[in-house]
C-alpha cells in the first residue's frame, strides 16, 4: 500500500509540474482581439491583426489544408479550405467571447489549436 500511495505522488507531482511548466504564448495581441498558441507555435511564422480591414493574418511554415473554426461551446461552426501558406480570416465570422481555430497542414492529420478572444 505504501508503494502505491508514493507512485501515485510521484506521478502527480511530476503531471503537476508538466502542465504549470506548459504556458500558452500570445501571438496576436490587440485592442479587438486576442491569439494564444494552446499547443505549437512553430508552425505560424507570422501572425497578426489588421485593424483597418478586421482581418486575423496567418502565415504557416506548410501550405494549410483547412481552417477550422470552433465557437465557445467547442462547436465546429466553419472549416475554410485554404490551401495555400497564408490565409485571412474576418472578425466578422466571430462574436465576442472565446473560439478556437484549427490549423491543419498539407500531408499531416495533426491540428494545431489556438485560443481566439473576440473582445
Amino acid at each position: 500500500m505504501k508503494n502505491l500511495i508514493f507512485t501515485f505522488t510521484i506521478l502527480t507531482i511530476t503531471f503537476t509540474s508538466l502542465i504549470a511548466n506548459t504556458t500558452p504564448e500570445v501571438i496576436v495581441s490587440s485592442a479587438a482581439v486576442e491569439v494564444v498558441a494552446v499547443e505549437s507555435i512553430e508552425i505560424f511564422t507570422d501572425a497578426g491583426f489588421d485593424a483597418d480591414t478586421e482581418n486575423l493574418v496567418f502565415s504557416t511554415t506548410g501550405a494549410m489544408s483547412v481552417v477550422q473554426i470552433f465557437n465557445p461551446e467547442g462547436t465546429l461552426e466553419f472549416q475554410l479550405p485554404v490551401m495555400a501558406n497564408k490565409v485571412q480570416i474576418n472578425k466578422n465570422l466571430f462574436g465576442e467571447g472565446e473560439y478556437k481555430l484549427g490549423f491543419v497542414l498539407e500531408g499531416q492529420s495533426q491540428v494545431h489549436f489556438t485560443q481566439v478572444t473576440v473582445k
